[in-house]
């Protein structure tokens, strides 16, 4: 074992230099996030009983539950127990999002890359990437962990104690290490980091999606998502450490697995065989698109199952919506049966808004992960060869720039035709086709905006790519959050999710929408020319 793992701590450190600055711009996210949402909800608890339960009354709502997770059953509601209520699900997914492609790229990437080749040749052990990669993992998760201790200490929430604290930032860090531990499994067992990676993703979206269901109608059966067991720790309820023990349990397991399977397999393979291909290529894959559709239709369908999935899922919560303002007394003694309505429409409309920019974000995320490929592909030399033959380098970067706006487009049209649908079926007063129409007049220029400006970092910057990442989680953070954090009214403005808040409830401003589209259309262009300018390799 000592054999298998000598050096190690060298590539530790090359590891930890290499990613200083993507784990430190994500530690300053995640930070922010948990600072701030404990201060926000404490200063809402401070400003009277009134306000804390429409806070709670809010978060209770299905829809609510279906996004962040279900609110513990308890007598009294204070800061802290709303905090856990809120916060757990959504730093997961937050954190889950860091350290899987980190875990990836430090194992599978490097091998891929041919960097892990030639470490090899030296005097580096056969597991010594993995063990170097889940030390990584283990330091960052610690210093995340501390942090969240002292910001959490430093806010003091009603209803905490130091012991709550550390239990939730504990709970945070095995959050880390399970998924980190996922990624690592997956980087094993596949031999490529587009397999590993969207695999990954599909466990992480699977946990949360089985998480929603039985938040909202079955709780006991959250355990069977590992998301779940962090819910059921119940953070300064009951404190449940057995659930941490469980997630812990899963972590060592998988991690262990995957250091087995490093050990005995060859350098480059994967446990998961590829399909072996044809012995002479189909006439129709000698255009550039044509052979960018054969390397990414994989992907390209894991989305839009996802998309579809994702929406059933979102629609089917949507009926119990409406029926908050039917159980209150007040409303019924106040309003009619048709002004009931009308509100329960209202609200169900609001609801839509908000999924929007998560469906908006899924169409991003699917889309420039392909424009991102360009710069992925020309790294690794894919593209040398085909640089050499008649194609030039205009129609090499616009088949990439067209395909991820394509992607983007009908991933964002499955999720919202299954989320309109399904929700109408569920519904007692189905809502009319014009708000669909609003929902893709609104959200079609936002996610080709989105995409656009990532084409342009990758033809301009591509060192500084990885910055859209920021950006479009820092907008779909304040959007989703603005409403409970009482954060001014424009405060999204920044970034198109801002631009589409009020729609379907309106139709999305001309002046926004003008500048979506011209946006889109200026960053295409200066995307195409700036890739001209680049050398073969950067």
């Amino acid at each position: 074992m000592r054999h298998s793992n000598r050096n190690a701590g060298y590539l530790l450190r090359a590891n930890l230099k290499q990613n200083l600055k993507f784990s430190l711009i994500w530690l300053v996210i995640l930070i922010m996030m948990i600072a701030s949402g404990a201060g926000k909800l404490e200063a809402a608890f401070a400003g009277g009983a009134s306000g804390s339960k429409k806070i709670v009354k809010m978060l209770r709502a299905p829809g609510m539950a279906a996004m962040f997770g279900a609110m513990p059953k308890v007598d009294t509601y204070n800061t802290a127990i709303v905090f856990a209520g809120v916060m757990v699900v959504f730093m997961i997914i937050l954190q889950a999002l860091w350290v899987m492609p980190l875990m990836i790229r430090n194992t599978r990437g490097q091998e891929e890359s041919g960097l892990l080749e030639m470490v090899r040749a030296r005097n580096v052990g056969r597991t010594a990437a993995i063990t170097a990669a889940s030390l990584e993992l283990l330091i960052d998760s610690a210093i995340m962990g501390i942090l969240y201790f002292v910001s959490l200490a430093a806010v003091n929430m009603g209803g905490t104690d130091l012991y709550g604290d550390f239990l939730f930032s504990l709970g945070m860090v095995i959050a880390n290490l399970l998924f980190g531990a996922i990624a690592l499994l997956f980087a094993q067992l596949t031999n490529n980091t587009r397999t590993a990676n969207m695999l990954s993703y599909m466990v992480l979206t699977a946990a949360y999606l089985v998480r929603l269901v039985t938040d909202i109608q079955h709780q006991n059966l959250t355990w069977l998502s590992p998301i779940g067991w962090f819910e059921k720790a119940n953070f300064y309820t009951d404190n449940n450490v057995w659930a941490l023990g469980l997630a812990l349990l899963v972590s060592i397991l998988l991690a262990a697995s995957a250091t087995m399977i490093a050990r005995n397999r060859d350098l480059g393979a994967g446990i998961i065989a590829e399909r072996t291909g044809r012995a002479k290529a189909a006439g129709w894959l000698r255009s550039i698109p044509a052979l960018l559709w054969r390397t990414e239709r994989g992907l390209f369908a894991g989305w839009l199952i996802g998309a579809v999935v994702f929406g059933g899922v979102m629609g089917s919560v949507l009926g119990g919506v409406g029926d908050i303002l039917k159980t209150n007394p007040l409303y019924r003694k106040i309003l009619d049966v048709g002004q009931i309505n009308a509100a329960n429409q209202t609200m169900v409309l609001s609801f839509l808004g908000m999924y929007l920019g998560i469906f908006v974000a899924l169409a991003v995320t699917a889309g420039v992960q392909v424009a991102f490929r360009l710069k992925r592909d020309d790294n690794l030399g894919y593209l040398s060869v085909i640089h050499a033959e008649k194609p030039t380098r205009t129609t090499i970067s616009v088949s990439y720039y067209c395909f991820g706006p394509l992607a983007g487009v009908f991933v964002l049209s499955a999720g919202l035709l299954a989320l309109f649908f399904t929700g109408n079926t569920v519904l007692s007063h189905p809502l009319p086709l014009k708000y669909l129409g609003r929902l893709f007049a609104a959200s079609v220029p936002a996610v080709i905006s989105f995409i656009a400006l990532g084409i342009a970092l990758v033809g301009l910057w591509p060192r500084l790519s990885s910055l859209f990442w920021l950006y479009m989680g820092a907008g779909l953070i304040v959007q989703i959050f603005r409403g409970l954090f009482d954060l001014p009214k424009h405060a999204g403005n920044f970034t198109p999710f801002g631009w589409i808040a009020n729609v379907p409830v309106e139709n999305v401003d001309q002046t926004w929408l003008i500048v979506m589209v011209v946006s889109a259309i200026v960053l295409f262009i200066l995307g195409i020319a700036g890739y001209r300018r680049q050398d073969l390799s950067l």
